[in-house]
């Protein structure tokens, strides 16, 4: 591909072509602006250190920088599991293939569905699903400040994402 100055070069200029939709595509699978940050940084580590290997990189660089992203939501949402509410594997892929099949405008009408199904949910359980999803947020807080313990308070975070999932599937299906 070239001397590592013009390889440098090349790989800058298509990832900030390409870095605006891939950050919407990576919207679609974590709850927060830092969170996207956090992995676009990682898909940018891992693009750099695979360049070399992507034979067309002027055609393929926008898909398969998507590939990466797709691995990195997925690697990131794993080690988020552990301590953070999460939504399932399969809404997240749900939502990413979307986006990715249909650009913004898919990735658009799930993030309004969930805006109208959380709306819908009762005053109580919506703050407590927004309270899960605040930085740092982890089971072991919103249980004490719940007065249950942790795999309780896990229980009844699951079913209100189950009811959501239900909700955004439904209200997708409509339009």
């Amino acid at each position: 591909m070239g001397d590592d100055t013009s390889q440098h070069e090349t790989f800058m200029r298509l990832l900030a072509q390409h870095e605006p939709s891939v950050r919407a595509y990576i919207r679609g699978g974590v709850p927060s602006a830092q969170d996207v940050t956090e992995v676009m940084q990682e898909v940018s580590l891992v693009a750099w250190r695979k360049f070399g290997e992507l034979e067309d990189a002027e055609v393929g660089f926008g898909p398969w920088l998507c590939v990466i992203a797709r691995y990195e939501i997925l690697k990131y949402r794993q080690t988020q599991a552990r301590d953070r509410l999460v939504l399932s594997d399969d809404l997240v892929e749900k939502i990413v293939t979307e986006a990715q099949e249909e650009g913004g405008a898919a990735q658009d009408q799930w993030l309004s569905a969930l805006d109208l199904c959380l709306g819908k949910l009762p005053t109580r359980k919506r703050e407590l699903v927004e309270r899960a999803y605040q930085p740092g947020a982890s089971i072991q807080d919103l249980a004490g400040e719940m007065n249950k313990k942790p795999n309780a308070a896990y229980q009844e975070l699951r079913r209100i994402r189950q009811v959501l999932a239900k909700c955004i599937e439904s209200t997708v299906a409509a339009h």
